[in-house]
């Protein structure tokens, strides 16, 4: 049985007030969830006579309330339900105080579970990850400006330079019933990921290639790093509260780790261990089983050794030649041709608001790296309307009465992984001559 691996969790979360601003607004919590940890930041928005620090302290409370001493099954189900009680609650206060009308608060939730991350997110808080290097935005402002953009009454050039690009147009408290964004995937772990949430602070500062060349720093702790990136982002001249948690994954057989000041570690496991009061009954239970073992071994020896003549050896007199030679005819069998690797085909894409290697390859079964050979080109360089191809396992025509079933089972691909590579929401939406793109598998190897 293979061994069972557990990856170890190593966080900082801080919070600055930042350099031109008054108050901090807001808040973040770290709390423990059944096989796991979970993360959050609000960041507060005023309403007539202010309120924002109250508006993310109460969304904060919520949402630990929510998951605190709670047993779920699904994530994204929690996750929505923490963000539906938070708002519930917040917009419950508004409408009970007059003076606080047009608070809210921007919120993002991490839940790390058994080396899976879910996450959901309402307003102007956003979640990164970097891996191999490469800097991954998860989410999708939920702006003024991108409103804009989504309606095409701003282009593409001018999104950043927009008044309302850093004005939430949705947020917790705003409205009674709200519309926040869950992950509808979680994201595999694999160690040496950074993971960054974030209030807009940060990135009002700082661009994401410079967060990046902060967090990628091998020789840094996850403290430094942390506090490197709140530093910098205040000494920009930070006109609003920074606030963040940066969490680093990796696998503690094969670093030493001592925790730092003010650095937490959770250890992130699928099962149980067995309790240490255990083993140590068992440990006592071992060894006087050994000291008895070895004193019958002692008795024995000498009752035979006191009691027995000794006999002659018997000498195995069968001739040696008698003995059957090894069977040498599996060596000389011919070797056998290893299987061929998959040959893709490869579908034209041309790259849309939101696209990038991590998500293109979550949705075709593919590495980013296997998407940067075919292409030519580095993830972080990729721009929008950039034409590039993306390998399948096959293109396949509907014929008329074909099923999907039969069509996931002739390539042996699941079900789940043709529509989610197709976007489709229902298997039985299939029609005649429709062109199935067939995603390869994680598993398959490619041939050149």
């Amino acid at each position: 049985m293979g061994k069972e691996h557990s990856l170890t969790i190593k966080y900082k979360s801080i919070s600055l007030i930042g350099s031109k601003a008054r108050h901090n607004q807001d808040a973040y919590a770290e709390f423990q969830i059944p096989g796991g940890y979970g993360f959050a930041i609000c960041d507060g928005i005023n309403g007539k006579e202010g309120g924002g620090a109250i508006a993310s302290k109460m969304a904060i409370e919520s949402i630990k309330r929510q998951f605190r001493n709670t047993q779920f099954k699904n994530p994204q189900k929690a996750l929505t339900n923490a963000l539906t009680l938070a708002n519930f609650q917040l917009h419950d206060h508004v409408q009970k105080n007059e003076r606080f009308k047009g608070m809210g608060a921007s919120c993002g939730i991490v839940l790390v579970i058994e080396e899976l991350v879910y996450y959901a997110y309402i307003g102007n808080v956003r979640f990164y990850i970097l891996r191999d290097n490469t800097i991954y935005r998860l989410t999708r402002d939920h702006t003024k400006a991108q409103t804009a953009l989504a309606q095409n009454k701003i282009n593409e050039e001018k999104l950043e330079s927009d008044p309302g690009f850093y004005i939430a147009d949705r947020a917790l408290g705003f409205d009674k019933d709200v519309n926040f964004s869950v992950c509808k995937q979680p994201i595999s772990m694999e160690e040496h990921d950074m993971l960054l949430l974030t209030s807009d602070g940060l990135f009002k500062e700082l661009t994401e290639n410079q967060i990046a060349e902060v967090v990628n720093d091998p020789d840094a702790s996850v403290d430094f790093m942390a506090t490197n990136l709140a530093q910098k982002a205040d000494q920009a001249g930070a006109s609003d509260n920074i606030t963040l948690t940066l969490m680093h994954v990796f696998d503690p057989e094969k670093v030493p780790f001592t925790p730092e000041t003010g650095e937490k570690t959770e250890i992130v496991e699928g099962k149980k261990g067995i309790p240490r009061a255990v083993w140590i009954v068992l440990g006592i239970i071992g060894l006087v089983a050994l000291l008895y073992g070895i004193s019958e071994i002692a008795f024995n020896h000498e009752r035979v050794t006191t009691e027995q003549k000794p006999q002659k050896s018997v000498v195995d007199t069968q001739p040696k030649d008698t003995i059957k030679p090894a069977r040498t005819k599996d060596l000389t069998k011919k070797k056998e041709k290893e299987p061929q690797g998959v040959k893709p085909e490869f579908i034209p894409y041309k790259i849309e608001k939101g696209d990038n290697f991590y998500r293109l390859g979550i949705r075709f079964n593919v590495t980013v790296q296997l998407l940067e050979k075919v292409n030519n080109v580095q993830a972080k360089r990729l721009r929008l309307g950039q034409r590039i191809r993306i390998p399948v396992k096959a293109i396949h025509k509907v014929e008329k009465g074909e099923m999907l079933s039969t069509i996931a089972e002739k390539y042996h691909t699941p079900v789940k992984d043709i529509l989610k590579a197709n976007k489709l929401d229902d298997a039985d939406r299939l029609s005649e001559g429709m062109l199935l793109n067939i995603p390869l598998q994680y598993d398959d190897k490619i041939s050149e």
